[in-house]
């Protein structure tokens, strides 16, 4: 009988929604990583427009995420992709950040000045699901991302 409850709970594991759930490509990561790194340097075109203490709050919690997405998930897993060869993973690295122009101009066509912060700060949060943050990052970049929907506020 404790065998059949063994069993059952490895069935129960193994059809269970989490275990098909897919990690985030590479390209995920590096997407959420240009975002970051657009709307980070975006928000300095607002600068006049909000107290200095907000824009820091701001760029300290989007740099946070910004480094952990490159330095704690996107490098590891590309040296994970290529067996560890670090000159290949730098290869594709490259290319990444080459495709972030393209990235950019598309979010400057797409985005009016007045959603960058609402929809933005909604496309990063959409982008934390991707990864499990360590809570020295999540806290600034909460607060930054709060700070973002406020100071969208203040606009309108």
């Amino acid at each position: 009988m404790k065998t059949k409850k063994h069993l059952m709970f490895v069935i129960s594991l193994l059809c269970s929604p989490a275990m098909f759930a897919a990690s985030p490509s590479i390209n995920e990561l590096n997407s959420c990583l240009a975002l970051v790194e657009f709307v980070d340097t975006k928000l300095d075109n607002f600068a006049n427009n909000y107290a200095a203490e907000d824009m820091a709050t701001v760029h300290n919690g989007l740099s946070a995420y910004k480094n952990f997405l490159q330095d704690d998930v996107i490098t590891p897993k590309l040296l994970s992709m290529y067996g560890g060869n670090e000159s290949q993973a730098k290869l594709m690295q490259r290319l990444f950040d080459r495709q972030k122009a393209t990235f950019y101009k598309h979010l400057s066509e797409r985005y009016s000045e007045r959603k960058l912060f609402t929809e933005y700060a909604a496309a990063i949060n959409d982008c934390t699901a991707n990864t499990r943050i360590r809570p020295e990052v999540a806290k600034p970049l909460n607060t930054a991302l709060d700070k973002m929907i406020v100071m969208a506020r203040q606009v309108q």
